[in-house]
């Protein structure tokens, strides 16, 4: 299903007194002299006028009920993130005995890596919090699966969260990455964010490595990360949180051996990183996608393969348009970016990459950003 095209549901227009809703602050000492016209649904003397109500979009009301007006589909200002810490589990012997099978591409994680990692997980809060952005924990109480051990639990990149909340996906590559869902549901609930809905049946989905094209556009992928049962799950939840169009990339898959290299996950591939300008590893591309961002009018940035193996450089968080943070060893990626003026904050990842984790973004939890450009402004 490439370039799927959402049609917007026609809106009610609503009640011209409620119109301005979001702006009522007016706040009483006590509830006894509560001005009941805050009431959207109040007529003096009358039954709650509920044809008011039904004029009201969820949208318009999430701040007031939620605290916030939680989402992370664009590519505006980032705000607030999820992380989970690296915990010693991830340097157990278990792991050593099949590392092709724990997918350790890039070599066992000993004590000494498990500290780097720690230690260089530490300094991307830190940067992170430097730039304005909250940064939310996310515990793990217990770390067994339905199958077993569970690992790589700092990869927070676990589920989307689009304008109105959260979509749980369900993971596709591995079954010693299942079982975060009970956590995270934890973790939503102590944040105040709410959930929308979790992929069911046979959908296999990793949500959190969807790619925020614009406001309104978002780009997917199929691989053995997704499929199609969950992504026509997901799609009228897109719908309404305002996506317009969804395209869907088509990616390599695991043989029998990491020869010849390839990912299973967009955000590997592709990451916008301005208005109009976007990092890609064109051997993991497929052409229709590349002809896609290029009707976007996005200009494209190539990742040498080299730099792709040991520093994933599109797996960059974007803090807004014009400045990411990336793995300071894509020397090359980094002049590319910073010949076309983006300011680049590098972050070693030396011990981060050992533990099997592809890059920055994929342990961060984005919830919260500014409203960014639409794709017709970013056109413009």
């Amino acid at each position: 299903m490439r370039g799927n095209a959402i049609k917007k549901p026609n809106q009610d227009s609503q009640n011209e007194r409620i119109r301005d809703l979001a702006t009522i602050t007016e706040r009483s000492k006590g509830i006894e002299d509560y001005d009941l016209r805050n009431y959207p649904d109040y007529v003096p003397g009358k039954p709650p006028q509920t044809e008011a109500l039904h004029g009201i979009g969820y949208l318009d009301e999430m701040e007031r009920i939620w605290g916030k007006k939680w989402g992370c589909q664009g590519i505006g200002r980032l705000r607030e993130v999820g992380l989970s810490r690296p915990m010693e589990i991830e340097s157990n012997p278990l792991w050593a005995k099949d590392p092709k099978f724990f997918l350790l591409r890039q070599g066992l994680m000993d004590s000494k890596a498990f500290e780097a990692l720690v230690e260089q997980h530490e300094a991307y809060a830190k940067i992170l919090q430097e730039n304005g952005v909250k940064v939310h924990w996310i515990d793990f109480e217990d770390t067994m699966g339905p199958y077993g051990p569970m690992r790589k639990l700092y990869v927070a990149k676990f589920c989307a969260v689009v304008r109105g909340g959260a979509i749980i996906g369900r993971v596709g590559q591995c079954s010693y990455r299942r079982g975060w869902e009970p956590h995270l549901l934890k973790f939503f609930a102590k944040i105040g964010c709410p959930v929308l809905m979790s992929v069911s049946g046979h959908g296999i989905y990793e949500t959190g490595v969807i790619v925020p094209i614009a406001e309104d556009v978002l780009l997917g992928y199929n691989s053995c990360s997704a499929n199609q049962d969950a992504l026509e799950q997901i799609l009228p939840v897109l719908n309404r949180a305002g996506v317009k169009e969804f395209h869907t990339a088509y990616m390599p898959t695991l043989t029998e051996s990491f020869t010849p290299w390839s990912e299973f996950h967009i955000d590997m591939c592709v990451a916008p990183v301005d208005i109009g300008l976007a990092l890609v590893y064109p051997a993991c591309v497929d052409y229709q996608t590349y002809t896609w961002l290029k009707s976007k009018r996005f200009r494209l940035i190539e990742i040498p393969e080299e730099e792709q193996k040991s520093f994933a450089p599109a797996n960059c968080v974007l803090l807004k348009p014009g400045k990411v943070i990336m793995a300071q060893g894509a020397k090359r990626t980094i002049r590319a970016l910073q010949k076309e003026g983006i300011d680049v904050i590098e972050l070693d990842t030396s011990g981060i990459s050992r533990g099997g984790t592809n890059g920055i973004s994929c342990m961060t939890m984005h919830l919260l950003r500014d409203p960014g450009p639409t794709l017709e402004e970013i056109g413009r």
